[in-house]
């Protein structure tokens, strides 16, 4: 999946890129402690499905009531 990251305009690879569960655009997130890219969204648990979702940073921005269930994907897990 190549293209465009349509929260800071850089290349997308092939493996760090998640989609916006609120406007569906494509952005940067890792899915590795160890990739080097910068996140351009997160992840959320969503209380209505119970699930977790992918979120870009406008739409974090427009919606501060996400920051709330906002996980940090950036850290290893502590075992």
């Amino acid at each position: 999946m190549e293209g465009i990251c349509e929260v800071c305009g850089q290349p997308l690879d092939e493996e760090n890129v998640a989609r916006c569960a609120l406007c569906g655009s494509r952005f940067h997130l890792a899915w590795s402690v160890h990739a080097q890219v910068q996140n351009c969204g997160g992840v959320c648990f969503d209380n209505r499905s119970w699930s977790m979702v992918f979120v870009c940073h406008p739409c974090l921005a427009q919606h501060p009531e996400l920051s709330q269930s906002l996980m940090d994907a950036g850290q290893q897990p502590p075992f």
